[in-house]
């Protein structure tokens, strides 16, 4: 039986490192190695994120117990990663897991897990591993304390002001009489009080008008639109493929909504995001979604097109088992698996 493999982000996650994670191996815990293999070219992965018709064999010294004993696992880094995350629309990897003395070997499908990243999502990552060989996952180093900082306390309120200060701070004082009379003073006198007396007004108005009210509504709508546009045709149509991946999931629209948009990225030819949404949901559980991709690859229901061309026992039968794996009494997933197995 074909052995399961997933690439796992760790905890806490770290751009450009994951867990490569093996079940139903049969063989040893030492001295293991791997190749990959993608299906549009028959090239297999090489060191330094190459790839070539030779294969190549990742080096491990020594996989882990999963702390569940249900399988095994190594930390793999950049060189590993980055490859099967930026595989094309129709890119599928099948990996073989073999013991470094020719002894026991076994085959797979491996797919990237929700939440892996690329290493360049973290800027400069470096490898855990040094060439091909690589190493066990450790405990995660501790994150340095930072140093508590006092809370800065922001305000959008006005400074207080006192009205009667600027009304009586610079007194007027009409200068002495001349001999000959005059209502040049007087006048002046009133309209410097009456400009006072307006702009202390104007301010008193100010501060009572809730200027905030509007800025606060616009805020509080602005996700809403976000969300609502986060997952239409036009934004696939505008967005990069993972800008609009990203916030489209980040939207957690419904199981049966979800499929609407991966039809509308088949028909649009959008086959990464297609990808990519399926691939997203199945991982996180989502039992319809995981079998609507299944069937993608599947022989009996394949409907051929241009982001699922042709038939892939081996794909389906990983996300039917992963729907097992949520639902182990699932009767047609079990089916379909031990099936495609034959």
């Amino acid at each position: 039986m074909p052995i399961r493999v997933d690439l796992l982000a760790l905890e806490p996650n770290v751009p450009g490192q994951a867990r490569l994670t093996v079940k139903k191996w049969q063989g040893g815990e030492e001295q293991l190695e791997f190749s990959i293999q993608r299906n549009q070219d028959g090239f297999y992965l090489q060191d330094h994120k190459a790839w070539s018709n030779n294969p190549f064999w990742f080096k491990v010294s020594r996989f882990n117990v999963m702390a569940s004993g249900e399988g095994l696992e190594a930390q793999v880094g950049p060189d590993v990663v980055d490859p099967l995350l930026e595989g094309g629309a129709n890119s599928q990897f099948q990996i073989e897991l073999r013991e470094q003395n020719q002894g026991h070997t076994d085959r797979g499908v491996v797919r990237p897990g929700v939440g892996v990243l690329p290493s360049t999502a973290g800027g400069q990552t470096r490898s855990t591993y040094g060439g091909a060989e690589l190493t066990a996952p450790s405990a995660p180093a501790p994150a340095p304390e930072i140093p508590e900082l006092p809370e800065l306390i922001l305000s959008t309120a006005e400074p207080e002001v006192e009205l009667e200060s600027v009304l009586t701070e610079r007194a007027y004082t009409p200068p002495p009489a001349p001999v000959k009379k005059s209502n040049k003073g007087l006048i002046g006198l009133l309209i410097v009080v009456l400009l006072l007396l307006a702009a202390g007004g104007g301010f008193w108005f100010y501060k009572r008008t809730p200027a905030t009210a509007p800025v606060a509504t616009a805020a509080a709508a602005a996700p809403a639109g976000a969300d609502a546009q986060a997952c239409t045709l036009e934004s696939m149509n505008s967005l990069p493929e993972l800008t609009f991946v990203q916030t489209c999931i980040k939207a957690a629209p419904d199981s049966a909504k979800l499929l609407e948009i991966i039809n509308q990225a088949k028909a649009g030819k959008h086959c990464g995001v297609a990808q990519r949404l399926y691939a997203n949901r199945a991982q996180a559980g989502d039992a319809l979604i995981a079998n609507a991709y299944a069937r993608e690859y599947d022989p009996k229901y394949l409907k051929a097109s241009e982001c699922f061309p042709v038939a892939d026992n081996a794909t389906a039968a990983y996300w039917y088992e992963t729907i097992l794996t949520q639902d182990p009494n699932n009767a047609e997933a079990k089916q379909r698996f031990e099936e495609l197995q034959k």
